[in-house]
C-alpha cells in the first residue's frame, strides 16, 4: 500500500507529499528492511528522496543516467570475465551486477563530503555462492584477476553483522583503471 502511495504521490498537495515521504523515509523504508524487503526498501527511499530532496534528486539522476550506458556495458563486460574466472577454479556462483541508487548515492554523497566521481561502490557486482570457503576463494580470484585498494576490503563474514548479514566486500581497480 505504501510503495503504490509513493508511486503516485505526484497527485496530493505538495504539502501532503512531504508528509507522507518523510514519514515513508523515516518508518516505511526501514521497517521494509527489518523484514528483508530489500528492494522494496530501495524503492521506497528513492521515491521519498525524489520528493523530499528534488533538487538533489534530479542531479544524482542525471549523473548517473549520464554514465548508464558505459556503466551497463562495462558491467556486463567484468560479469562475463568473473564468471569464466569462478568457472574455471569450480566456484558456483551467481552474480548480479548494479548501478548505486540515487538516495544511496545520495547519503554518501554527505556523509562522505564527496563527489560522485569519488564513490568507489556506483558500480557493484554481486558474487553469491553456497559455503563461506567458496566465498573466500571468490575473494581471492577477484584479487587475481584486478588490483585491490587497500583499505577498501570488509569481512562480514568472519565477523557477521549484528543482522545477521554476511558477505566480504572489496573494491577493485581493472587493467583500463575504472573502480
Amino acid at each position: 500500500d505504501r510503495t503504490h502511495n509513493m508511486r503516485t504521490i505526484r497527485f496530493l498537495d505538495p504539502d501532503k507529499q512531504q508528509r507522507i515521504a518523510l514519514a515513508t523515509r523515516e518508518i516505511y523504508a526501514p521497517i521494509a528492511l527489518r523484514l528483508g524487503m530489500g528492494k522494496v526498501r530501495s524503492e521506497l527511499e528513492d521515491l521519498s528522496f525524489s520528493v523530499i530532496e528534488p533538487d538533489a534528486f534530479l542531479s544524482i539522476s542525471d549523473q548517473i543516467e549520464s554514465r548508464r550506458e558505459s556503466s551497463q556495458g562495462f558491467l556486463a563486460e567484468i560479469q562475463r570475465q568473473l564468471e569464466e574466472k569462478l568457472a574455471q577454479a569450480e566456484i558456483p556462483a551467481r552474480l548480479e551486477g548494479r548501478i548505486k541508487r540515487g538516495y544511496s548515492i545520495f547519503q554518501k554523497l554527505n556523509r562522505q563530503n564527496v563527489t560522485i566521481d569519488q564513490v568507489y561502490d556506483l558500480l557493484a557486482i554481486r558474487v553469491i555462492t553456497d559455503t563461506k570457503s567458496n566465498c573466500y576463494a571468490a575473494l581471492g580470484v577477484i584479487h587475481s584477476q584486478w588490483r585491490p585498494l587497500p583499505g577498501r576490503i570488509k569481512d562480514f563474514v568472519a565477523m557477521p553483522r549484528p543482522n545477521l548479514y554476511q558477505s566480504l566486500h572489496t573494491s577493485v581497480i581493472t587493467d583500463e583503471g575504472q573502480r
